[in-house]
């Protein structure tokens, strides 16, 4: 055994983060440094690639510990789960969507409810869309191996916590990407967003331990919160869209109302399974391996 795999077995949750934020952080680094415009290939590179670090990072580890890796992997498309698992993931996000363009609208904010007519097929298409390649990939990293190492030492609430605030820096690069939306956000959008992002770590690991381990309805949950917001809340484009360049500021109230209504949901689930977020349904064999128990 050399001495890296020796340390990534020894560090397995140190390799984990080191790996995630090294191969994501490199790739967004590449296009930002190297001036990438608009592209396919700088999709690939810092939308496509750079999301699946995490994902790549879990593979390494997995497999460097000697675990394995096919009983692993079968959290990824274990998708027989409780069909209120489905609703939980599909249908909180999309209550956050339209939640937070109600709140905005009595807040004065942009919206136009006459303009409403979300196209179901264009919904479905873009939650898939989100589930694999569109942020949802991250999940198999996130939930499918730290939380399961973490909750070995914390409560399903703490490990939710820490995985918020590494997914959150995580993203540090888009904030210095001119072309990403982060970096032209005014600062109580960035706020809002990360602490939106706390709240719904807390709903997904709610939803792998609910789920007895399911990396895939983790999946399809982040990619129902990146694709149905923004395909739910009828925005009022002559105020959002000011000659031709998005009008960041116009949408403080529809982000500050999506966190806090975030929140709302992941204080309602603490309250009703408390801080342990059902984290007794999902084991951790000796060897590493996340074990799906009952769920329901």
């Amino acid at each position: 055994m050399n001495a890296i795999a020796k340390w990534i077995r020894t560090h397995r949750l140190g390799a984990f983060f080191l790996l995630a934020f090294t191969i994501s952080w490199t790739l967004n680094g590449l296009v930002i440094v190297l001036g990438v415009e608009l592209s396919w290939i700088r999709w690939i590179l810092s939308g496509f690639l750079s999301a699946a670090g995490p994902a790549i990072a879990a593979v390494i580890v997995v497999y460097v510990g000697d675990n394995d890796l096919r009983e692993w992997a079968r959290g990824i498309i274990d998708w027989r789960v409780h069909p209120k698992w489905y609703a939980a993931a599909i249908g909180i996000p999309a209550a956050i969507g339209l939640g937070s363009a109600l709140l905005a609208d009595l807040l004065g904010g942009p919206i136009d409810f006459e303009t409403f007519s979300p196209a179901f097929t264009t919904l479905v298409i873009g939650v898939i869309l989100g589930t694999f390649i569109g942020g949802g990939q991250e999940e198999i990293g996130w939930r499918g191996f730290a939380q399961p190492e973490l909750q070995r030492r914390y409560s399903g609430l703490t490990t939710a916590l820490i995985i918020g605030v590494a997914w959150g820096v995580w993203h540090l690069p888009l904030f210095f990407d001119p072309f990403a939306p982060h970096a032209q956000w005014p600062l109580v959008t960035q706020a809002a967003w990360f602490v939106g992002l706390l709240g719904f770590s807390i709903l997904l690991s709610w939803i792998y331990n609910g789920t007895g381990g399911s990396i895939l309805l983790a999946m399809v949950a982040h990619g129902s919160i990146n694709a149905l917001p923004g395909a739910l809340v009828p925005l009022d484009v002559d105020l959002v869209v000011v000659d031709s360049v998005v009008d960041w500021s116009a949408l403080v109230t529809v982000n500050v109302s999506s966190a806090a209504l975030t929140w709302t949901f992941a204080l309602v689930v603490v309250g009703a399974v408390g801080t342990g977020l059902l984290a007794r349904r999902t084991a951790l064999s000796d060897d590493g391996v996340a074990a799906s128990a009952e769920a329901s």
